[in-house]
């Protein structure tokens, strides 16, 4: 998705006190069509707190016949700026290497009927599933069947998101492995809180879930030990919700201050 054009110095966002942007690549895009600079505070996303750590996989295994899989899953709109059609085609590498691996596919959008032919075409109907819109508070159960998480970022210009799923699967306690774009890397710390590779590497995608594959321990440590924390200490909405008094407090001491969430 394309940056808009922000109106400039005359907007309602150039005049504010606070501007809080959820990525650097928006910072920078808000400060180049004039706000000042010195306004904006950078703030990603965050989770729910409740979502650590979130149990009840055994049922949703039960539900969608995953019981003795290794599951790779995916939480999203089905766009092209997600990458679920990429994550399919290097499914349908590993799934030659491990055949009892199951791709599920949660939520819904505009690719998915083509998404389900391809995976028709490769003979995979049994290995993916797609589950169709979820309830986003059934979400952490689904999540929690998931031996690995992935977000497949293809490599984009202007990758300005703060993507959600990364710290919803982070606060689910999953291995997480995601392109190696935008705030993705400052999200994840490779080999600490996750695997990345290079956007568009459909080998070094493969590569990552082989890894995970092979060691068990290795992913557990990486999301119970690593992944779940990272998120509970920096990317919780509490937290955020604190920073934002924290940049605040000051201009409203001062008598002043109009705020704007980019």
């Amino acid at each position: 998705m394309p940056l808009v054009s922000w109106p400039n110095r005359g907007s309602r966002v150039a005049r504010a006190d606070l501007v809080i942007a959820v990525s650097e690549t928006l910072a920078s895009h808000l400060t180049e069509t004039g706000v000042n600079s010195t306004h904006v505070q950078v703030l990603p996303n965050g989770v729910d707190a409740r979502w650590l750590m979130a149990d009840g996989g055994l049922g949703a295994r039960k539900h969608t016949d995953l019981e003795n899989c290794f599951v790779i899953g995916f939480v999203g709109s089905f766009k092209p700026w997600h990458g679920a059609d990429f994550l399919l085609a290097a499914f349908e590498d590993f799934h030659r290497i491990e055949p009892s691996s199951h791709l599920l596919l949660i939520e819904d959008g505009p690719l998915k009927s083509n998404l389900q032919d391809r995976a028709r075409q490769a003979g995979l109907e049994k290995a993916v599933t797609f589950t169709g819109v979820v309830a986003h508070e059934d979400i952490p159960r689904y999540l929690a069947t998931m031996g690995v998480a992935v977000a497949p970022y293809p490599a984009i210009g202007n990758f300005y998101y703060s993507p959600l799923k990364l710290f919803e699967y982070m606060a689910a306690a999953r291995a997480v492995v995601a392109s190696r774009t935008g705030q993705v890397a400052q999200v994840i710390n490779h080999w600490v809180s996750g695997l990345l590779y290079e956007a568009g590497d459909r080998p070094g995608l493969v590569n990552c879930l082989y890894r995970l594959a092979e060691n068990p321990t290795f992913r557990e440590e990486l999301g119970n030990a690593r992944s779940a924390s990272h998120a509970s200490q920096a990317f919780t909405w509490e937290r955020n919700a604190a920073r934002v008094v924290e940049w605040a407090e000051p201009k409203v001491v001062q008598g002043r201050l109009r705020t704007v969430c980019a």
